[in-house]
């Protein structure tokens, strides 16, 4: 299921079943054009008519035949079109066929990457876990895998307040297993799988359960994400961990329907997935225990790295509002406040001069220092106490 197979696939599929066989369907080339010449594309259209850009010193992208394919398909694209040399066969327009000689130009070209070994794999009922997954396809550049029901759900069968809908059955029996549409036939060459789903009664989906039964993660690192209204995480990655055997299975994170590309590539940049990023790194010590955290890109966290090069910090923490630890740095460091909704691990710089680690949620207008790496909202609620804590902050 590599990306570049699938998305050469698709234009097989636009063109019938090869770029041979599209030249001989005029009335497919000539609806798709007409199609990709009105609307949204149409600036992009007449720039491509307007602009002569020569094609033969031109190297051709995966990235590109996806930015053709969209615009065929009158789908907005990141990137502005205008002057590309998309128009290879000289006939002042963008379609089809032009579509299937820039496949051609990349699979002749040796350097193409066509492994990629990140997959994010997810189910999504409402289009929310959808939207995040796209987030983080795009971030990533990873493949994708979409989970589909073989009986797909209706608006009835996840009807919350009907004790007898279907979600609600499923949901109370932790032995079902829901059929899964088309599955993916294998995930043997992927490192990295994220892994998205609903929250429904406060745990994963059960056709979760069925994906993660019927392939081996035992070489994986796996990092789920969900979204909900208000229920955690962490009840379904304690039941994705005690499901299967799982090499690696990194924190994972909630979304709400209303979170953006931004919240997702804050927490994307936390995950300890990049070498280069073990630079940017505070230790903290909990009661004898050892976290690490990614810190952010910003004045603020340099300031705090820059301090703890004269020694290491020790803070006397007291619990506010049920939701934080606080206590105060011994001076105060460089804002760079914003209206953030704070996850369980975040730690937070309040005033300039006191530092706050975050074991549930809270809007205010602060500055982010970073997050703790790898653990869950009942496991730093447990370290942290119902009291007061002192941690020791160190490079």
């Amino acid at each position: 299921m590599k990306k570049l197979f699938l998305l050469l696939t698709s234009i097989a599929v636009m063109g019938f079943t090869s770029c041979g066989t599209v030249a001989e369907n005029s009335a497919f080339s000539t609806e798709v054009s007409a199609v990709s010449l009105s609307g949204t594309n149409n600036t992009v259209a007449s720039a491509a008519k307007s602009v002569k850009a020569d094609s033969s010193q031109y190297t051709y992208t995966i990235e590109d035949i996806r930015d053709l394919h969209d615009f065929l398909l009158a789908k907005p694209t990141e990137e502005d079109l205008s002057g590309k040399p998309y128009d290879l066969n000289g006939d002042d327009r963008w379609d089809v066929y032009d579509l299937c000689l820039m496949r051609r130009e990349v699979l002749k070209n040796p350097n193409t990457a066509y492994d990629n070994d990140t997959l994010v794999i997810y189910f999504s009922r409402t289009g929310n876990t959808e939207k995040i997954a796209e987030y983080l396809i795009d971030i990533t550049n990873a493949d994708s895998y979409v989970i589909e029901a073989a009986v797909p759900y209706t608006d009835a069968d996840i009807k919350y307040q009907d004790d007898n809908c279907r979600a609600n059955k499923e949901q109370n029996d932790k032995s079902v297993r829901p059929e899964i549409a088309n599955p993916i036939d294998s995930i043997d060459s992927y490192d990295t799988i994220f892994l998205g789903y609903p929250i429904w009664w406060g745990q994963e989906p059960r056709i979760i359960d069925t994906f993660l039964e019927s392939y081996d993660f035992s070489d994986k690192t796996v990092i789920p994400f969900c979204t909900s209204a208000s229920s955690g995480i962490a009840t379904s990655e304690k039941n994705i961990k005690a499901l299967v055997p799982i090499g690696n299975q990194l924190e994972g994170r909630r979304f709400s329907s209303g979170a953006t590309k931004k919240d997702v590539k804050a927490w994307y940049d936390t995950l300890p997935l990049n070498e280069e990023k073990s630079d940017n790194k505070l230790k903290i010590s909990v009661n004898g225990t050892e976290l690490t955290a990614t810190l952010e890109d910003n004045s603020s966290a340099q300031a705090l790295t820059e301090l703890l090069k004269q020694g290491n910090i020790t803070v006397d923490m007291s619990d506010y509002g049920n939701f934080e630890k606080v206590g105060d740095l011994p001076q105060s460091l460089p804002k760079n406040d914003e209206t953030i909704t704070t996850v369980p691990g975040d730690i937070i710089l309040y005033q300039g001069n006191k530092i706050t680690i975050y074991y549930d949620e809270n809007t205010w207008n602060f500055t982010k220092l970073g997050h703790i790496d790898n653990i869950t909202q009942e496991e730093l609620k447990a370290l942290l106490g119902g009291g007061d804590v002192t941690v020791t902050l160190s490079n």
